[in-house]
């Protein structure tokens, strides 16, 4: 016996057209015509349980909707516009009294069963204005006379006061009345009350209504089966901000603590490099002193040297000038012994001495200008003789020339060679001549070229022409084939090829896509393409037939969108030998390249180059490649040609055949001849007057002069040095006042250099001095070094100092650690203040920090255990208890399957699922995992971590799932044959889709059954004494009646109520099964004049199961 509360009566006042109080038991079965107002009393029923903003009126009837609203219902829409295009209701106001009226089992001892009247009195003044909403449950059954007044009569419909209806309900019905929405539906749903899920029903109810098939169960099960159980985590979130706040301090005394040591770091690099810096300033210092020490020391010895030399150039000096004095009278003496012509043969002789300088010049210059001129003539020889090979025309002048230059006089030579440029410009204007058509057909056999290179490149690719399209095509990874690449013409056709391949012509590039519609989008976007598009689906539409002895015959090919082309195309095209016989067909294409195609004669002119199928590929690459051949072979001999015209005008700007300079000093060549004879005249003249007396004393005076020339040379000489010596001198001694100056500095320098360096031995000192000094052969580079060297430990001293300071700077910030500000002074020179913090927190501080991390450390764990992972290992298992309880309910065998929710875990939350599992290990625990474990558990509470993070945010849904259980298994409802235990079983989730629309009901009946389960499944299982209703609309509309019984007796098991609407035609294989059988009916009264509706009026009558039964026999 159902021990559930049932609807027993559906009370519809001026709701839509309804104005009746319908009786109701057990299963009811709500039928009638379309628009007869099935859906109405559903919408009531889903009103009055769910409230207006969770209700979706008429939603099954429809789908997503109609656009009914509480107003239409309560006015009675007439789905129309007034004049002003408003809409129109039959009640512009009214009262609307919607309720239902639920039974309790008949207890022990009682006569009457328990009744209650849940429902809204509304009331709207205008169609515009707000309704005024009464809420209420009655204690007992409501009749007429309880919100109408009995005066006036129940065909009056004159509703009593709010006032008085609330007094009523309270007073006289033994029930309550409420303002407020939400109060009255709470209240409902209360265990004392109706006994359901307020939440569940609002999803469920809708739904159910709608019925509509159910395409993930996955998502079903997880929304409408399970119930919701996040883990309240606020104690474990705080708990885990405590814990992060001890660790957070932990790591940051662990940051404050490498942050000194890394200042302690640097303060000890600063203090070596300054160290060193300042040793090796002091070696800069040392290294100058030496040098300056060095300079004055040897400026010394420099000088003493000098004037040892000066005073010996002195004595030098006073002998001179005795001995030039001595000569000169000698030489006077012996002039005057000579005589007039003694002065005579002097003179001569003074004469032929210049001349034969001069002489000896010119001689110089013309035995230059004869290497210029065989240089140049043997030049110009053999570019002449280039210049005949080549085919030019010599000018008859440069034979003429060229002899000049190869004659005795030079002076002539140069001025014929001269002349010789007049050549050049000649034989240089006729090569240019030649050239220049050279040069253009280098660069038309280069273009040819390149583009059969291309062609080659294109043939090889499978294309024997450029492609544009197909290869768009192909890029975007479209199938796609040109027509002459699947083409091929038969052996026995090899006469007729060329002319076929005329015949085809630009249809050899047409493209046969696989799809079409986006080919044709690509090439409508690609431009300047003269490759034919095949739409394939108007080719197969053409109608063709393919007769024999046509050209057809002659072309075969695999692609049968090409062959059926080629039926279209040739399929009656008669192949005949001669031109007379055309006119016996209709359309024909002779040998000799006729064709007939009405009303059209053609002379088609046969193609040379054959392109169809792979074997015109071939022929056509061989082809091709003969020609690169032959054309690269033409190339070379016209670039041979080329460079060797080159070469010939390259080779004379080389020798500079194009310019003449003549030699240097071979202006004055043409008075070598004059000075010759000049010179043989003065010989003539001296023989005449020489004596050998004379001649004696010309050469005793020659030589005294030449004494005394020379004497007065070294004269001159040791005036120069001594008067050079003075100046050196003077520059020495200030040299070495300026050195005896700097060596005083430079030492005061060392001294006090020597004093900043603390803690290196003089001896150690002199070491490196010595050891620099061998670094370099100068003092000038070492001091560089030793400088260089000083600069980079100043620099690095500066820059340890730096980061030291910057470091300081950054430890006291206020995202660091802002509270040792006042005792550290991020500008102190000395170190020991943040040592000593250092060794503070080294020693104690930074243990007392660890202990308290480990303490609110496991405090969160213990918290994670009991109030998260307990929670949820007990989640999982009354979700598993309640999938054993529903399978249990729905083990019924429907149309031969039987029908069971399964689950299995998800490997996403594996490592959560072990710590739900075994809990959350710790201490010893911990190290019984290896590394992988280890990793997997830190990563799972850290999972989970995130996840109790992002409790509060429902938009961060992959956290949450990690929280919540249901997502830790996949669910799944399967079908399993009944009776065959080996068969295997079908997941819904995975053919919901594939499944017809009867094949769809069923499961979603029994998922839908399930799902109310949930919705009232509040109190022991055993004996539930709650409300047990499932509203549905057009159900089973595409079941046979043999499954619409065992989803009925699955209902059965369930224990639950159905009401359900559907059409007349199912009632046949619907009413044996009902307890109650309802039929809607409607009424409309339509004004023609006015082209308007009005009246409607709605109502049920009660149909007998057993006059309906003899009907239906």
């Amino acid at each position: 016996m159902n021990s559930r509360v049932t609807l027993s009566r559906i009370i519809a006042v001026n709701w839509f057209g309804y104005r009746q109080i319908i009786d109701l038991k057990g299963l009811t079965l709500i039928t009638g015509a379309n628009a007869s107002g099935k859906s109405i009393l559903l919408d009531l029923i889903q009103f009055v349980i769910l409230g207006e903003q969770q209700s979706r009126f008429n939603k099954a009837a429809a789908g997503a909707g109609t656009g009914r609203t509480l107003r239409s219902y309560c006015l009675c829409d007439t789905n129309t516009l007034s004049r002003d295009g408003a809409e129109r209701y039959l009640r512009p106001s009214g009262v609307t009294l919607a309720a239902l009226e639920f039974t309790w089992p008949l207890q022990h001892g009682e006569t009457e069963p328990r009744r209650e009247t849940w429902g809204a009195r509304l009331q709207y003044e205008s169609p515009t204005a707000k309704p005024t909403t009464v809420w209420f449950r009655a204690g007992r059954r409501i009749e007429w006379v309880d919100f109408l007044n009995a005066a006036a009569g129940p065909q009056a419909m004159q509703f009593i006061t709010e006032d008085e209806f609330r007094t009523h309900v309270k007073r006289d019905l033994d029930g309550d009345a409420w303002d407020r929405q939400k109060t009255y539906l709470d209240e409902m749903a209360l265990r004392s009350h109706l006994g359901f899920d307020p939440e569940q029903m609002a999803k469920t109810l809708p739904r159910a209504m709608a019925f509509e098939p159910e395409s993930n169960f996955e998502k079903f099960v997880r929304e409408f089966l399970l119930e919701p159980g996040m883990p309240d985590v606020r104690a474990v979130k705080a708990s885990v901000d405590a814990h992060r706040r001890a660790q957070e301090r932990l790591n940051k005394m662990h940051n404050q603590l490498a942050r000194l040591t890394h200042i302690a770091t640097h303060h000890q690099q600063w203090a070596e490099a300054r160290r060193e810096s300042a040793l090796y300033t002091h070696l800069v210092d040392a290294l100058r002193h030496e040098e300056a020490l060095e300079n004055l020391t040897n400026r010394r010895e420099k000088l003493e040297e000098k004037r040892t030399e000066h005073a010996d150039n002195q004595e030098s000096y006073e002998r001179a000038l005795k001995e030039r004095e001595e000569l000169r009278h000698q030489v006077e003496a012996a002039r005057a012994a000579l005589g007039d012509k003694g002065s005579i043969l002097e003179q001569n002789r003074s004469k032929r001495r210049d001349l034969e300088k001069e002489i000896k010049t010119l001689q110089e210059a013309a035995k230059n200008a004869r290497e210029f001129l065989r240089d140049r003539s043997r030049r110009w020889d053999d570019w002449l003789k280039y210049a005949t090979k080549l085919g030019l025309q010599v000018p008859e002048v440069a034979g003429k020339e060229l002899a000049t230059m190869r004659g005795h006089d030079e002076a002539k030579g140069l001025i014929a060679a001269n002349r010789m440029v007049d050549v050049y410009f000649d034989l240089k204007g006729q090569a240019e001549e030649r050239l220049l058509p050279l040069k253009g057909k280098v660069n038309d056999l280069e273009a040819r070229t390149q583009s059969l290179r291309r062609d080659l490149d294109n043939l090889r690719e499978g294309h024997a022409a450029p492609s544009p399209l197909l290869n768009a095509l192909k890029s975007r990874g479209q199938r796609a084939v040109a027509l002459g690449r699947v083409v091929e013409v038969k052996p026995e056709a090899e006469a007729w090829w060329s002319l076929l391949e005329a015949l085809i012509g630009p249809n050899r590039q047409a493209i046969i896509a696989e799809d079409f519609r986006a080919a044709w989008e690509v090439a409508q976007k690609s431009s300047h393409t003269a490759e034919p598009l095949i739409n394939s689906d108007e080719v197969t539409a053409a109608s063709s037939k393919s007769k024999k002895g046509t050209v057809r015959d002659f072309l075969e090919t695999k692609h049968p969108v090409a062959s059926k082309w080629l039926d279209v195309l040739f399929g009656d095209l008669v192949a005949v030998k001669k031109t007379s016989q055309l006119e016996q067909h209709e359309r024909a294409l002779s040998l000799e390249g006729w064709l007939k195609d009405p009303p059209r004669r053609v002379k088609l002119t046969p193609e040379k180059e054959l392109t169809l199928g792979e074997e015109g590929l071939r022929r056509l690459r061989d082809l091709r490649e003969t020609e690169l051949r032959d054309t690269e072979s033409d190339l070379l001999t016209a670039k041979r040609e080329r460079d060797d015209w080159n070469t010939f005008l390259n080779r004379a700007r080389e020798w500079q055949l194009n310019d003449f300079r003549e030699p240097e000093g071979s202006e004055n060549l043409s008075s070598l001849q004059r000075l010759k004879d000049d010179f043989n005249q003065l010989i003539s003249d001296w023989d005449i007057l020489a004596t050998p007396d004379r001649i004696n004393a010309v050469n005793q005076l020659a030589e005294l002069e030449s004494q005394l020339d020379g004497t007065k040379e070294r004269l001159v000489r040791l005036d120069e040095r001594m008067a050079g010596f003075k100046q050196f001198e003077r520059e020495q001694v200030d040299a070495i006042a300026e050195y005896t100056e700097q060596e005083e500095q430079t030492r005061f320098a060392r001294q006090t250099s020597r004093a900043l360096v603390i803690g290196v031995l003089d001896a150690e000192i002199e070491e490196r001095i010595d050891a620099e000094r061998q670094k370099s052969s100068t003092w000038r580079k070492s001091i560089e070094m030793a400088a260089a060297l000083a600069l980079q430990c100043d620099t690095k001293a500066k820059e340890s100092c730096r980061v030291r300071d910057e470091q300081r700077r950054e430890l006291i910030l206020p995202q660091n650690h802002p509270e040792l500000a006042d005792a550290l002074d991020a500008d102190d020179e000395s170190n020991d203040a943040y040592d000593k913090r250092r060794t503070e927190l080294e020693t104690h501080e930074l243990e007392r920090y660890r202990v308290a991390a480990d303490e609110a450390k496991r405090d969160w764990e213990d918290r994670l255990q009991h109030q998260v992972l307990d929670v949820l290992r007990e989640k999982l298992s009354e979700a598993d208890r309640t999938k054993r309880e529903l399978n249990r309910a729905m083990d019924h065998e429907i149309g031969g399957w039987r029908y069971q929710l399964t689950s299995r875990a998800d490997k996403a939350h594996t490592t959560i699922w072990t710590l739900v599992e075994k809990g959350l290990p710790s201490g010893a625990e911990m190290e019984l995992f290896n590394a992988a474990g280890r990793d997997d558990i830190e990563r799972a509470k850290k999972e989970l971590m995130d996840a109790i993070d992002a409790a509060d945010n429902p938009e961060d849904k992959r956290h949450q799932r990690a929280l919540d259980y249901r997502y830790y298994h996949h669910w799944d409802i399967e079908a399993k044959p009944a009776g065959r235990g080996d068969a295997a079983a079908i997941s819904l989730n995975k053919s919901a889709k594939k499944q017809s629309g009867g094949e769809n009901q069923v499961p979603f009946f029994v998922a839908t059954l399930a799902a109310f389960r949930r919705v009232y499944d509040l109190g022991r299982r055993d004996d539930p004494q709650n409300l047990g209703l499932v509203v549905m609309d057009e159900a089973f509309s595409k079941l046979s009646g043999d499954r619409i019984d065992d989803c009925l007796a699955l209902a059965r098991n369930f224990g639950l109520q159905l009401i359900m609407a559907f059409p007349e035609d199912r009632l046949p294989t619907m009413f044996q099964h009902a307890d109650t059988v309802v039929q809607c009916r409607v009424e409309r009264g339509y004004d023609e004049a006015n082209e308007q509706v009005t009246n409607i009026e709605n109502w049920v009558v009660r149909v007998e199961g057993n006059r309906l039964a003899e009907l239906m026999e």
